[in-house]
């Protein structure tokens, strides 16, 4: 609420100043402001949707029939995470979607039965859980029953996509199966944490997402191929390709599960194909934007998904870079002719081969999808690359052949007669996805792979470069004169934040609010406490993409009676549970020095990040001597769970900066400045 009123007023005196040029701008003005009545009410109908389902559910254990929408890998052995359409609750028929964290083994299109509690989300996810529909999280208790096959399209899409999924992954290394079966049928189950930090620090982390990128492929450049320019000559011959193109965007849906971003995709370009029957030239923008409207039109919290905002902006680049490369091609071959009869007057540059016309596009179409998303990963606290440009441009004759070999391997395995075409594919396929892989792993390697900004600096960056680019425009600067100026204070920017980044040290609660694990980063190495289950396993791999994280230095498991093993990935790992009783252990990390002291019924950690000490109390620490810290590590939505009166020497301790605000994050700096969030 506090963002929301600022937020309408900037947009109020927005569409006035629209309103006040007068003439066309009006309308838009108008469209503006019904747009954002629109907006209001979706959102209000979203959220009242939504508390009535949570206010009914939330905090009970009750017996409930649903179908297998999805599941992923879990942390348990003989168990998956599971997205669960629900229709029944104690017999009583309802409709809403959930997700468990652990639950035992199932096939997506299924349905079960069987005993659950239901929480609210975690405070972490939550955001991300509306947006995909998610109400609420389930643990599993007790009861689970199969009973069989559900016969719903989306059921039957999900058993096509596992049947896909397994003809494509057979035979192949689990690395190339994972990639090429995330590329093309939208499983990333079977990816490896490593292989997907991998392709993060490439700059290669859309390839592994099916999106709208895949779907322009499959519906624009594969269908050229297939179908001459000369279908285009006629109303007839292009009503036929638009309908082609549906058809092809409708089955990319059904093989990858309908996700969401694939669906975006797709619904733009059956406006697209509308418009071509209504005799209406391409326009994609408008496509772009009718996409968004359907999206949201049951979901406002859909705009809160960040492959939404990241699907949108890149939209939005790659029509600048088109535009922006098709002006410069006609200049140039203005010039090109006006100099044709004096050939010793024309520059360098006009001798050049027309098929580098080509690769200029791909590295302009590239440059400006970037920069376009580049706001967006930052804004949302997220690590980018800096050699995002260089690996799409040096690997986009890569993904198209992969898409093809991919989708015709997974066809062709499930035919039995064409096992010997299934053979020569599945080995093309693989070799391709196995030079992606090296190259991601190589680039990865790199200094400046993972760079992280503080969010603030981030915002005011991003409104300057922005200020700048409509100066340029609006006094008609010379492009070859306002992109290096642009393009140089971009450069200086991301050098300045990266070095004001340099070495500050991140400590973040993440998981569940009663026993929240405690990350801790710097650069691209990590500690992790660990105290919590399944969820909160997710929540630090997330956490530790988000801040670009290489390396996990240490993994210290904090449970003294652990129920599942931790499986996070880590060069060292120290076990509360395998320490003696009144045993201590030191450990010198980069972020951190950590010691930890084992009791009878639980265990303290002490973490010492320059002059500033921090504890985290896992259970029931009695000791004889108190210990002093600064901070105390305890959930910010729970301060008070954690006992400590008669462990730490101080009597008072919060999560809370001057403020009084809850904390969920502290920063620390190389000299001394600390900052909460």
């Amino acid at each position: 609420m506090g963002l929301l009123l600022p937020s309408a007023a900037i947009f109020v005196v927005f569409c006035l100043l629209v309103w006040w040029k007068g003439g066309a701008a009006r309308g838009y003005a108008v469209c503006l402001l019904l747009g954002a009545v629109l907006g209001v009410g979706i959102m209000k109908t979203t959220g009242a949707r939504l508390a009535k389902i949570q206010d009914a559910y939330a905090g009970k254990e009750v017996a409930l029939t649903a179908e297998v929408e999805s599941t992923g890998r879990a942390y348990t052995a003989g168990r998956v995470s599971a997205v669960l359409m629900v229709e029944k609750v104690d017999g009583e028929a309802v409709r809403f979607r959930m997700e468990c964290a652990s639950l035992p083994k199932c096939e997506a299109g299924g349905r079960i039965r069987g005993r659950f509690s239901l929480d609210v989300p975690d405070a972490t996810q939550r955001l991300d859980d509306y947006a995909d529909g998610i109400v609420l999280s389930a643990e599993y208790l007790s009861g689970m029953l199969r009973l069989g096959p559900s016969e719903s399209f989306r059921a039957r899409t999900a058993r096509l996509q596992a049947a896909l999924s397994r003809t494509l992954r057979k035979g192949m290394a689990e690395n190339t199966g994972g990639v090429l079966a995330a590329m093309v049928v939208g499983d990333r189950r079977h990816l490896t944490t490593t292989l997907r930090s991998a392709y993060r620090g490439a700059g290669l982390a859309h390839v592994l997402v099916v999106s709208g990128m895949h779907v322009s492929i499959l519906c624009g450049d594969i269908l050229s191929t297939l179908l001459p320019y000369e279908w285009e000559q006629s109303y007839r011959r292009r009503r036929r390709r638009a309908v082609f193109r549906s058809l092809l965007a409708f089955l990319l849906m059904g093989v990858t599960g309908f996700t969401p971003s694939v669906c975006r995709a797709a619904v733009a370009v059956w406006v697209g194909a509308l418009g071509v029957w209504l005799y209406g030239p391409p326009d994609t923008l408008t496509s772009l934007a009718v996409a968004g409207i359907v999206m949201t039109a049951g979901n406002s919290y859909a705009v809160c998904d960040i492959g939404f905002e990241l699907s949108f902006a890149a939209v939005v680049g790659t029509v600048a870079g088109g535009v922006c490369i098709r002006r410069a091609r006609d200049a140039w071959y203005r010039q090109f002719w006006k100099n044709a009869k004096n050939p010793v007057k024309r520059p360098w540059y006009f001798k050049l081969p027309e098929r580098l016309w080509g690769l200029a596009e791909s590295i302009c179409i590239s440059f400006c999808a970037s920069v376009a998303t580049f706001p967006v990963l930052v804004l949302r606290g997220l690590s980018v690359s800096i050699y995002a440009v260089a690996s799409s441009v040096a690997v986009l004759w890569l993904i198209q052949p992969m898409m093809l070999l991919g989708l015709g391997t997974a066809f062709a395995g499930l035919v039995p007669a064409l096992a010997p075409l299934y053979g020569v594919l599945s080995a093309a396929s693989a070799a391709l996805t196995g030079l992606l892989d090296r190259w991601a792993v190589w680039i990865s390697a790199k200094p400046g792979a993972g760079i992280y900004f503080d969010t603030a600096y981030a915002a005011i960056v991003c409104l300057v470069l922005i200020l700048l680019c409509w100066l340029a425009f609006h006094w008609r600067v010379r492009l070859r004169v306002a992109g290096p100026c642009i393009l140089l204070a971009a450069a200086v920017s991301i050098g300045l934040g990266n070095a004001l980044s340099r070495d500050v040290v991140h400590i973040d609660l993440v998981g569940s609010a009663n026993a929240p694990a405690v990350v801790v980063t710097q650069n691209d190495t990590a500690v992790v406490l660990f105290r919590g289950g399944a969820s909160a396993q997710n929540a630090v791999e997330n956490q530790l993409a988000r801040r670009g994280v290489q390396t996990v230095e240490l993994v210290a498991d904090l449970r003294t009676n652990p129920k599942t093993a931790c499986t996070l990935e880590a060069e060292r790992t120290l076990l509360a549970a395998e320490m003696a009783v009144n045993t201590a252990q030191k450990l010198r990390c980069t972020p951190a020095l950590v010691e930890m002291l084992r009791t009878r019924n639980g265990c303290l950690v002490r973490l010492t990040v320059g002059n500033r000490q921090f504890a985290v109390v896992n259970g029931t620490v009695e000791l004889a001597k108190q210990v002093t810290v600064q901070w105390l590590l305890a959930s910010p939505a729970k301060p008070d769970a954690v006992q400590y009166k008669n462990v730490l020497a101080l009597r008072s301790y919060d999560w809370m900066d001057n403020r009084k605000e809850l904390a969920a994050s502290i920063s620390l700096r190389r000299h001394g400045g600390l900052k909460t969030e």
